[in-house]
């Protein structure tokens, strides 16, 4: 037996670098890619604004014709609202009177803001305007230029980028109908162990259920935060604790799905039965290990038939739960999945003792206090009851033996607030 006990963040970084799970492209209206993530850059088709526009309510003008200091009498020689249509060009020694984004005229270089004339904004065009300026104007006063805003073949995101609202507006924008994504990876999970019983119609709830049966959660519970991660999960599957049963169960998941999931059958007892298949004393396609992490300690990861990867986890719903938020969920959503500091709010249920080095996932619940900074609390409860209220995941070190922080940690023991590492959920 192996005395192996890496961190789960050692675990966590092999899990990155041996899982590559095939992620294929596929293009989809604007509309339905909100959400996915790119697989390959959107780069602008054209150029915005397309031709110069008027970045201010004023009139156009040529400024050789402008006297400075001074008033300067034009006439106005046309009106550009902002609509479609051909503007006439600027002849010298006139002014048109220009709404914000519409097209300047040739011959104009520079917008007088209406505040600077005698021109009433909301009457109608006048005959003639007085513009009065202390200064020239700079050449393109209030004028934007024509790829000011995005150029030509510009990039406006990359592979890898998450579409958001803005990307679909800026889409929109540029008459970019479609996007190319990546399609949701297609995961099986597999539930092992002969005690698990289905939910289904001859299972009632408040049915007095077999000796030792369990009312099997793990796959549903899995399926829907994978769901929640952006993956497309099968239905989950259950195998006993047979070899030949679960090889058979594997294929089939491995001929479904781009990575499987097992949950169950990873511990050191004579019926863990991934592992006595997988394992060291079985196909030796799959690793091992038992991390410094409670719950969650024994996991695993290789690869199955065709070189399908799978991840291996433990078969106790929140040591199923833990494993999927650690080690499977950065595989969807790498940056989603990066624990970030949080301040710890109240006394939890006391210092967290152990081996120097074991983090302990809890269940927390996130709130703004008063002053306005979030805060994250432990919610009371046993096992995966809390998880029913808990919207993240505190992961905590082992404070030692005698209380005291663990070597490295950086906390104070017994500090009212301290900052810790949150994986929001």
């Amino acid at each position: 037996m192996s005395s192996e006990r890496l961190s789960p963040w050692q675990w966590r970084e092999e899990i990155l670098a041996a899982v590559a799970p095939p992620r294929r492209a596929e293009r989809v209206p604007l509309e339905q890619a909100r959400g996915r993530v790119l697989a390959a850059a959107v780069r602008s088709p054209e150029q915005v604004p397309a031709l110069p526009i008027a970045a201010m309510d004023g009139f156009a003008v040529r400024r050789a014709d402008l006297t400075v200091p001074g008033t300067t009498v034009l006439p106005v020689a046309a009106e550009l609202p902002a609509r479609p249509g051909e503007v006439p060009d600027l002849p010298p020694g006139s002014a048109a009177r220009i709404m914000t984004g519409a097209p300047v005229p040739r011959g104009a270089d520079a917008v007088v803001e209406v505040e600077a004339t005698d021109s009433d904004p909301f009457g109608p065009a006048p005959a003639v305007v007085a513009l009065a300026l202390e200064s020239l104007p700079v050449p393109g006063r209030h004028v934007r230029g024509a790829g000011e805003e995005i150029p030509l073949d510009a990039p406006l995101a990359l592979a890898g980028d998450r579409v958001g609202a803005g990307l679909v507006g800026l889409a929109r924008t540029l008459g970019i109908d479609a996007l190319e994504v990546l399609r949701p990876l297609r995961v099986a999970v597999v539930v092992t162990g002969d005690e698990l019983t289905a939910d289904s119609s001859s299972d009632r709830l408040g049915a007095d259920p077999l000796p030792g049966a369990v009312r099997e959660s793990n796959g549903t519970m899995l399926a829907a935060a994978l769901a929640a991660g952006g993956a497309h999960a099968l239905p989950p599957r259950h195998s006993g604790d047979d070899p030949a049963d679960l090889r058979e169960t594997l294929d089939v998941a491995a001929r479904e799905a781009d990575l499987v999931l097992t949950t169950g059958g990873i511990g050191h007892g004579a019926y863990d039965v991934v592992k006595l298949l997988l394992g060291e004393r079985g196909a030796g396609t799959s690793r091992f290990a038992h991390l410094a992490l409670r719950p969650g300690g024994p996991q695993g990861h290789g690869t199955l038939r065709g070189g399908v990867p799978v991840v291996h986890l433990p078969g106790t719903p929140v040591g199923a739960l833990v494993g999927y938020h650690l080690f499977v969920r950065p595989l969807l959503d790498r940056d989603g999945a990066t624990p970030r500091r949080m301040l710890l709010g109240g006394e939890g249920d006391g210092p967290r003792r152990g081996p120097a080095g074991t983090v302990h996932a809890m269940p927390g619940r996130r709130e703004v206090v008063a002053d306005g900074r979030e805060v994250v609390r432990l919610v009371p409860g046993r096992r995966l009851a809390p998880y029913g209220r808990a919207d993240a995941m505190v992961l905590l070190e082992s404070e030692g033996p005698d209380g005291g922080a663990a070597p490295g940690s950086g906390e104070l023991a017994g500090a009212p607030e301290r900052s810790v590492l949150v994986l929001v959920l």
